[in-house]
């Protein structure tokens, strides 16, 4: 149980060091590098895009699209016609799962990092 707990803080803090590492290495495409406005605009950029990234994973590892290719099948199968008597076999939603709705250990410090960046980079810009 320790181990986990050990690995999860260095997640948290290895994603927080890799998005502080791109806003820094992005610096060199602003014009006036290495000043207040350009690091705030670099890490309210780069926490955003990690933050959307995080989500994505989150949302395909979740089986959400699984659920609506089950609810549109079942749709369809109730609107087509069917003969008298005719029994379908219908295929439960547990067999479109790929992942069993389990998820990466990654997700969560990538969209706690991200998340928690993007708002500090926004309290800074308003002070």
């Amino acid at each position: 149980m320790k181990v986990f707990f050990t690995n999860f803080r260095r997640s948290f803090l290895s994603i927080g060091l890799i998005e502080l590492v791109f806003t820094l290495a992005i610096q060199f495409l602003y014009q006036k590098p290495f000043k207040i406005r350009s690091l705030i605009d670099g890490l309210s950029t780069i926490s955003l895009l990690f933050l959307c990234l995080g989500l994505i994973i989150f949302v395909l590892q979740g089986g959400f699209f699984d659920g609506m290719i089950y609810s549109f099948k079942r749709f369809a199968r109730s609107i087509r016609n069917r003969q008298l008597g005719e029994d379908e076999a219908e295929t439960p939603l547990k067999e479109y799962k790929h992942r069993d709705g389990k998820r990466s250990p990654i997700i969560w410090p990538l969209i706690f990092d991200s998340l928690f960046l993007f708002i500090v980079s926004l309290v800074i810009s308003f002070l």
